[in-house]
């Protein structure tokens, strides 16, 4: 038996704000089984978030929140499907290493797992983002355990790799 997860993150941008990128989100799902390390690649789509927030002197405040899917390959080549839900909130331009941190939780038949994330954007038209980040399992299998994780997304798709840690 093996261990399942999913992430994802997507950017969004509010309307009427001059088309301006203020708030991502990410996506966590799990599937999962078995007590031993796991690698697995991962592709996520979300659904339209619902955003808040303004434009202040330093910058683009917001929060944004959403739901969507998640496909996982793993190591040995099986996949798995997941559900998450997501928020979101930007950072102030000052000395923050992440332009964006978020949190997401995942669900699947086989248990439950919350991912958090900071995000930096990788353009200058903020369409594309990269995101390092964080596991935990909270029931089923994984329950107890951690993991680590990788993100990069354009739109309302990302994709990534991950792994749970014994």
């Amino acid at each position: 038996m093996m261990d399942k997860i999913t992430v994802e993150k997507t950017m969004h941008k509010i309307p009427g704000n001059a088309g301006r990128l203020v708030a991502f989100g990410l996506t966590s799902g799990l599937f999962c089984a078995g007590a031993f390390a796991q690698a697995f690649t991962f592709s996520s789509t979300s659904e339209t978030p619902t955003t808040v927030g303004a434009t202040t002197p330093q910058g683009s405040v917001s929060g944004a929140h959403w739901t969507g899917t998640t496909t996982t390959t793993y190591a040995d080549g099986t996949k798995g499907e997941s559900a998450f839900k997501c928020v979101s909130t930007s950072q102030p331009p000052r000395d923050s290493i992440f332009m964006v941190h978020g949190v997401c939780d995942g669900a699947s038949e086989d248990g439950n797992s919350t991912v958090y994330t900071g995000c930096n954007f990788m353009d200058a038209e903020m369409t594309t983002m990269s995101c390092v980040g964080g596991l935990i399992g909270k029931t089923g299998p994984l329950a107890g355990r951690t993991g680590t994780v990788t993100i990069y997304s354009k739109g309302r798709t990302s994709t990534g790799t991950g792994q749970w840690h014994e």
